[in-house]
């Protein structure tokens, strides 16, 4: 199974769009990824729809957050983009009617499910201003000439 990207674009997109002046367009937005701005523009339908950001079309037009970056919690993209799968390792499907297959796949849900549990936890407690706060931080180390951790 290919593992999705969609949270991670999304808040890629969010982080992006913290402290600007004016709208971005899917274009601009896209070679930050670096992907098509159609992808962009699911997203931002998504996330529109999900009250995160406020979206004009045409000329001049873009996309800009709807609320203020502390109020919006990476838990409120997650739940904009369609809450996808945050953790799969990949329980077969088949099989159902061998015993060992279904006390795997029983062993696998019950620790799937205590892990989303924890990971939206964590979801809720951070902020896109949280994220904002950590890239200025990343900034400012790396304008020291500081070297990268590998």
């Amino acid at each position: 199974m290919k593992s999705s990207t969609q949270f991670s674009d999304a808040l890629h997109v969010m982080a992006h769009l913290v402290g600007q002046p004016g709208p971005r367009t899917s274009e601009q937005l896209a070679t930050c990824l670096p992907t098509h701005p159609v992808v962009i523009r699911r997203l931002l339908a998504a996330l529109h729809k999900g009250g995160l950001v406020h979206t004009v079309r045409g000329h001049g037009g873009g996309s800009q957050l709807a609320r203020d970056p502390a109020t919006i919690t990476l838990h409120d993209v997650y739940v904009a983009i369609g809450s996808p799968a945050l953790l799969h390792i990949g329980a077969r499907d088949t099989g159902r009617g061998c015993p060992v297959q279904q006390v795997v796949n029983s062993a696998l849900d019950d620790s799937y499910q205590q892990a989303q549990v924890l990971l939206e936890q964590r979801l809720h407690a951070t902020t896109l201003a949280t994220l904002g706060d950590a890239f200025a931080r990343h900034l400012a180390h790396h304008a020291t000439g500081a070297a990268h951790d590998l």
